[in-house]
């Protein structure tokens, strides 16, 4: 797997503060209240793919969400999706460290590139 701490970071830095409008994940018709910390992923791969490969942001992507650190709203394919930090990734952006089993996590994954 292809993670990049930093690029994990940056994923996570550019949801925070964010909001994302439940008509537009919904529909008009939806009266749901907007997602706080939240992008819609096609903004979230926009300035990624500047920098990154499409194999280090999936991956980043996937491990952050399997990790319990992003929520997925919508299907891929089907619907519109956005990703929203959950409390784990509010407390890690404050603390500013992921936690040590994913920080091997990461180094383990730099002996593999």
């Amino acid at each position: 797997m292809a993670i990049s701490e930093q690029l994990c970071w940056e994923i996570l830095k550019s949801c925070k503060g964010q909001t994302v409008s439940s008509n537009w994940l919904r529909g008009d018709h939806s009266s749901d209240p907007p997602l706080e910390h939240a992008l819609p992923l096609f903004v979230i791969e926009r300035d990624l793919v500047l920098r990154h490969t499409k194999n280090h942001i999936e991956d980043s992507l996937y491990f952050l969400e399997k990790r319990g650190y992003l929520h997925r709203h919508g299907f891929q394919g089907l619907t519109r999706v956005a990703f929203q930090l959950s409390e784990s990734a509010l407390t890690a952006l404050e603390r500013g460290a992921f936690a040590d089993e994913e920080q091997q996590a990461f180094r383990e994954a730099l002996l593999d590139v």
